[in-house]
């Protein structure tokens, strides 16, 4: 009988753990950006956040624990590129990825594109 009990605890235990570890990590919410331009290399773009989106209120490594302010991608969909276009989008925080400079420039933090949630042209 104390085997028995033994074993449902364990068989518990290690059914909690398995469910725990399954969880999906949770989705950035998307931030309003407007496309600056091409960065010091030209696979990558400059995006401002806007301001009213910079409260930090994100969590999870994402876009807003970056304060607001330009950031920087090499990501962007094809269709986004032109500067001045407004956007809508889901951004990850690149830790270990960034732009190559050959001359001395600002650098921004880089960020992944996740999706992109809507957009709009400036004419």
């Amino acid at each position: 009988m104390k085997s028995f009990v033994y074993a449902a605890l364990l068989y518990l235990v290690l059914s909690l753990l398995v469910m725990s570890c399954a969880e999906t990590p949770p989705e950035p919410e998307c931030v309003s950006a407007e496309v600056i331009g091409t960065d010091c290399n030209s696979d990558w773009y400059i995006l401002k956040i806007s301001e009213d989106d910079s409260s930090g209120k994100l969590t999870n490594g994402y876009v807003g624990q970056l304060q607001g302010g330009y950031v920087t991608t090499d990501n962007l969909p094809e269709e986004l590129r032109k500067a001045g276009t407004q956007v809508e989008v889901a951004l990850e925080i690149y830790n270990d990825h960034g732009p190559r400079c050959l001359t001395v420039t600002v650098m921004y933090p880089a960020v992944k594109v996740k999706r992109v949630c809507s957009s709009k042209n400036k004419i």
